[in-house]
């Protein structure tokens, strides 16, 4: 019976824990008068999700808004930019009950981000890669890319937003010969745009005739590159490998190998430089290889939009409505205070309470074990009578050694 107990109360605690631990893990981007919150769902059954909002370093907290169990995005809207607001969401239990906060969110709108800096051009015989200093800010979502080929007099936009933090991109289709100019201007979570950036020029060099093959594969830290043996060169004694940072304008020895070995480990460079062999005969004649340009810094794929589908004060987005945005991990700082770790704590109780009541459980449920066998042991070596007595064999030395039975009471 105390094991079928046991058994019981184990299923009745867990089930009271299950209910009582957990909390949304959200994410949050700031706009122009406006905060985006994300999150992931939860597999548990829910009755809704709940959004606090706090205005004093949550000291105290508001019930901004109660969304329905599906939804996993926010848009709290009509706030002040330059002003900290604080964020954090509950799980709403089928019980009406909340669960424990999620980690606190400490956001700043902005209407404007900042002008990019440090915007570089790389060229080689096809390819331009643009790369610029990287800014670890969740506020932008994208970059403009334009483009001039009369030195800055007039503007082409080749990219209305890359959809995304990333900070290079790499252009392709231009002409040997030909000087671009380029700028770029970062854009923030509502629309909002930076000033652009200063500009940067690459010029296209002519491609080398007859170059041979060289072919490149980045490997940790180093560029692996490997080429071809020209067919124009007999009796080849060495290799020279060489970098350009400026599109072939001018290069610069960073390796030398043997006239039969046709692959070199060089560093690269963040955001990208050009490379060529140039191999030498015994006569001292050179051949030069194809010119690569080796972009070293990864651009990521263009985010995907989402549709609407808000509720009027806050804009909510359902699942069925809208589609996830990747977004980049938030920088911002997490605030904890008293009233969390309270909650915390109290999410505890049912998790002891089990650990506690299945240790008295089964020390109850051994201790009963231990009894039954000691009182069966106990019975086979005694004869028990009908009265409750027993007898017990004596010798009287006085009767010379002979036995009698006495009985006695128990």
């Amino acid at each position: 019976m105390l094991q079928g107990l046991f058994i019981k109360l184990v299923v009745a605690f867990s089930a009271i824990a299950s209910v009582g631990v957990g909390s949304p893990n959200p994410i949050a981007v700031p706009g122009d008068s406006q905060v985006k919150i994300t999150w992931v769902g939860t597999s548990q059954p829910i009755f809704g999700v709940a959004v606090e909002e706090s205005l004093d370093s949550g000291n105290t907290w508001i019930t901004a808004a109660r969304l329905p169990p599906n939804s996993t995005h926010v848009n709290v809207q009509n706030l002040t930019n330059g002003k900290s607001y604080w964020f954090r969401l509950r799980w709403i239990w089928l019980d009406n009950s909340l669960s424990i906060p999620s980690p606190t969110l400490v956001e700043i709108p902005m209407n404007t981000p900042s002008a990019p800096t440090g915007l570089v051009a790389t060229a080689s015989a096809t390819q331009i890669g643009l790369s610029w200093d990287h800014v670890p800010n969740k506020f932008i979502i994208g970059y403009e890319i334009e483009q001039s080929t009369d030195g800055g007099n007039s503007w082409n936009v080749i990219q209305a937003n890359t959809g995304s933090p990333s900070n290079g991109y790499l252009i392709n289709d231009v002409k040997e010969g030909t000087t671009y100019t380029y700028r770029i201007r970062a854009f923030g979570f509502g629309g909002v745009e930076s000033e652009y950036s200063d500009s940067a020029v690459a010029k296209i060099a002519k491609t080398p005739i007859g170059g041979y093959g060289l072919t490149y594969s980045i490997q940790n830290s180093k560029v692996s590159l490997k080429w071809e043996t020209p067919g124009d060169l007999p009796d080849i004694q060495s290799y020279e490998v060489r970098i350009s940072g400026d599109g072939g304008i001018n290069w610069f020895k960073i390796a030398t190998t043997q006239g039969t070995v046709n692959t070199a480990d060089v560093p690269y460079v963040i955001g990208g430089s050009t490379y060529q062999v140039i191999a030498t005969s015994g006569e001292g004649l050179t051949s030069a290889s194809q010119i690569q340009l080796v972009q070293t810094n990864a651009v990521s794929n263009p985010q995907s939009g989402i549709t609407t589908g808000r509720v009027p004060s806050f804009g909510v987005f359902a699942p069925s409505q809208s589609t996830a945005i990747p977004l980049p991990i938030p920088t911002s700082s997490f605030h904890s205070n008293s009233h969390d770790l309270r909650s915390f704590h109290l999410s505890l109780i049912p998790i002891l309470a089990i650990v506690g009541i299945s240790s008295l459980a089964g020390w109850l449920f051994l201790r009963s074990r231990r009894k039954t066998k000691s009182q069966q042991k106990f019975g086979r070596k005694k004869s028990r009578s009908p009265q409750g007595s027993y007898k017990r064999r004596v010798v009287d030395k006085s009767n010379g050694g002979n036995s009698t039975s006495k009985k006695k009471s128990k």
